[in-house]
């Protein structure tokens, strides 16, 4: 049974329903367990009854928000019916000021705290506190109007034993509450770096994406130009690859693909990958010369060259790319860097593609 309330508890998909049937479960629990302590107490049977009301309204309002999702709504009206009602009536039937039942008045005010929200919270809060007020100011002006008094040993164990259910009350709903909220917060917390992730990389191959691109590129790369060589690769017939076998085998390609440039590249010397389009792959590379940028671009499409997928091993997989200093005088800024590393692509197309063009070769 424990189980069984621990993966439905577990399985509420909101902060507000994980409190809603927190609550509900404990609220019902220690209901019964009241209805049976004024049993054995021997108090008046309307007491008992409202006890065992109690719980029943809880099995409806269970039913009720399962049927029709309208947690907060179910969760109003129950704390409503507990302080506005179960309560003041328990109060005249369990002995009135001289019980436990003050205790219970505000265990059920508490209660309107952990869930409602906005102005329902208030009204429902001044509502209760005067009804419950207006209460015990009558009995106290007019005794007879409650239906149990209580002896002295009577009164000390229904004080003691209300204050055990109270407190567990309180105790348990606290805990359920703040076991919730964090795992709300973690999961909001996992969902936040989720999307600081898609932020920056691409969701398919895991590079970086275009925008982070253009970022790294005007905060850092430019900055640094001396430093920086940019090499574009596109993929060689990728639309027939699309269209012979599939798109979804296309994507393995652009992943395996890019998986091979991401081992090549350096990110701890301030390199970077990211994907620039459907089949466009750039490289920043940090080097000291053009001859190893070179080396590295050239290695590149050689390694693509060996790439065989499991699927369809005889595809020949082939790049066409283009190499440029990120400090060429022909470029004046990072779009026009970007468009003359494009025509390089371009030219290794024209030339039969499955090569490497830089600007010296132009």
């Amino acid at each position: 049974m424990i189980k069984f309330l621990k993966n439905f508890w577990g399985a509420q998909d909101t902060l507000e329903r994980k409190m809603f049937w927190s609550i509900l479960v404990v609220v019902t629990v220690v209901a019964i367990c009241s209805a049976i302590f004024t049993i054995y107490e021997g108090l008046n049977f309307s007491a008992s009854l409202a006890s065992l009301g109690c719980a029943l309204l809880c099995f409806i309002i269970a039913f009720v928000a399962v049927r029709t999702s309208l947690y907060n709504q179910c969760y109003l009206v129950m704390c409503c019916a507990l302080s506005c009602f179960l309560m003041p009536m328990l109060f005249l039937f369990c002995g009135g000021i001289t019980s436990g039942m003050p205790l219970y008045c505000i265990t059920s005010l508490a209660l309107i705290a952990f869930a409602v929200r906005g102005r329902a919270k208030n009204i429902s809060f001044i509502i209760s506190l005067l009804i419950q007020a207006a209460t015990i100011y009558m009995s106290w002006k007019n005794p007879d109007i409650l239906y149990t008094t209580l002896d002295r040993d009577g009164a000390f164990l229904d004080i003691l034993v209300t204050h055990i259910l109270t407190s567990i009350t309180l105790f348990a709903v606290g805990s359920f509450s703040l076991m919730a909220y964090v795992q709300e917060r973690e999961k909001s917390e996992k969902l936040v770096a989720r999307l600081d992730y898609l932020a920056v990389r691409d969701s398919l191959t895991g590079l970086y994406n275009r925008r982070y691109l253009l970022k790294f590129l005007d905060e850092r790369v430019w900055k640094h130009r001396n430093d920086y060589f940019i090499a574009m690769f596109d993929l060689d017939n990728f639309k027939q690859v699309n269209t012979k076998y599939d798109h979804k085998f296309g994507d393995k390609v652009i992943c395996a693909v890019s998986e091979l440039i991401q081992k090549v590249s350096d990110e701890i010397a301030g390199e970077c990958v990211a994907r620039y389009g459907c089949e466009k792959f750039i490289y920043l590379i940090s080097a000291g010369s053009e001859v190893e940028a070179y080396s590295k671009v050239e290695s590149i499409r050689k390694a693509v060259r060996q790439i065989r997928l499991d699927e369809h091993p005889e595809l020949q997989i082939t790049i066409s790319g283009g190499l440029l200093p990120c400090s060429a005088k022909s470029v004046a800024d990072v779009n026009q860097l970007l468009f003359r590393v494009d025509e390089l692509v371009v030219s290794a197309k024209k030339q039969g593609k499955n090569q490497i063009r830089n600007m010296v070769e132009n």
